[in-house]
C-alpha cells in the first residue's frame, strides 16, 4: 500500500473545507481531490476528529489578572537557596546530641576495650587478586569514635553556616545596602 504525502497547501485547503471557508469551483476541486486520494480522505477524517474534540472541550483562558500577576512576580526575589533556619537549627541540634552522646560514651569508657587486629588476607577476594600480603590493621574503637566526633563537629559548623549564619548576614547586608 503506497501512501501518498499531502502537501501543506492541500492540508490548508482541507482545514478551510472543514471550517466552511471554501465555495464555488474551489469547493468542487477539494471534493474531486478527496474522491481521488485515500491519503486526503484519511487526513480529513483526522482533522475532523481534532475539530470535534476542540469544539467539545473548550480551551481554558487565563484570568484577566494573569499577566499582571506574572509581571509583579518578576520583581520579587526568589526564595533562598538555603534551608530554613528552623530546619537547620533542628538538624544542628540533632548533630550536637549525637556528638554529645559519643563524648559521653567515650568518657564512660565504652570503647576502651574495643580494639583488635583485622587481617585483610583472610578475605577470599583479597587472597585471590592481591599477590603480596597486606599487613594487618589495628582497630582502636576510641580513635574511631573520636574521628566520628570530629566529622559531626564539621557537619555542625557547615549546617550552622548554611542555615543560620549565611542567610542572616545576607539579609543584614541587603538591609544596609
Amino acid at each position: 500500500m503506497n501512501m501518498e504525502k499531502i502537501s501543506a497547501e492541500q492540508e490548508d485547503r482541507l482545514q478551510d473545507y472543514l471550517d466552511g471557508k471554501i465555495e464555488g469551483p474551489a469547493l468542487q476541486q477539494v471534493k474531486n481531490d478527496l474522491s481521488g486520494s485515500e491519503a486526503m480522505q484519511k487526513r480529513l477524517e483526522e482533522l475532523g476528529h481534532v475539530q470535534e474534540f476542540l469544539k467539545k472541550n473548550s480551551l481554558k483562558h487565563p484570568s484577566t489578572v494573569f499577566v499582571e500577576r506574572v509581571m509583579k512576580s518578576l520583581s520579587v526575589k526568589p526564595l533562598s537557596a538555603y534551608p530554613s533556619p528552623k530546619n537547620g537549627l533542628m538538624l544542628l541540634m540533632g548533630v550536637m546530641v549525637a556528638t554529645g552522646m559519643l563524648v559521653m560514651m567515650i568518657s564512660a569508657g565504652f570503647f576502651d576495650k574495643v580494639s583488635g587486629i583485622v587481617s585483610l588476607d583472610q578475605l577470599e577476594p583479597v587472597r585471590k587478586y592481591v599477590t603480596p600480603s597486606i599487613p594487618a590493621m589495628t582497630i582502636n574503637g576510641k580513635l574511631i569514635m573520636k574521628v566520628l566526633i570530629g566529622i559531626n563537629l564539621v557537619l555542625a559548623f557547615i549546617v550552622l553556616d548554611r542555615t543560620v549564619l549565611r542567610p542572616f548576614f545576607q539579609r543584614r547586608g541587603a538591609s544596609h545596602a
